[in-house]
């Protein structure tokens, strides 16, 4: 694969994309599915997601996230937010909010 493609962000797409695709849709409970660049774009993408499905539900108080204390989640602004690392997210403010930090093993 290498040889024909090296990089190929998610705008365009490949035959190996498309049965990886059909792959995926035929042996989960999924009928789409959606390629990420890297880890950050796919924890973004499922951060707002979550916040839609809750959002979308219609009962108030289900667009909050809750994640871990101390974490790594990438380097946007939802995913430093959701970390709960200050010193990665301080000078970027004002945050994402409606993120609620646990410890570790502490639910």
């Amino acid at each position: 694969q290498a040889t024909k493609l090296w990089h190929v962000g998610n705008g365009y797409t490949n035959e190996p994309v498309l049965r990886l695709a059909k792959q995926l849709t035929e042996n989960t409970f999924a009928d789409k599915v959606f390629f990420c660049n890297s880890g950050a774009e796919a924890n973004e993408a499922a951060l707002k997601l979550a916040r839609k499905v809750g959002l979308d539900s219609g009962v108030t108080g289900k667009s909050g996230i809750v994640a871990f204390n101390n974490a790594f989640h990438g380097r946007t602004l939802f995913t430093v937010s959701a970390g709960g690392q200050p010193k990665y997210s301080q000078d970027f403010a004002p945050l994402p909010n409606g993120i609620s930090h646990v410890a570790f093993n502490d639910l």
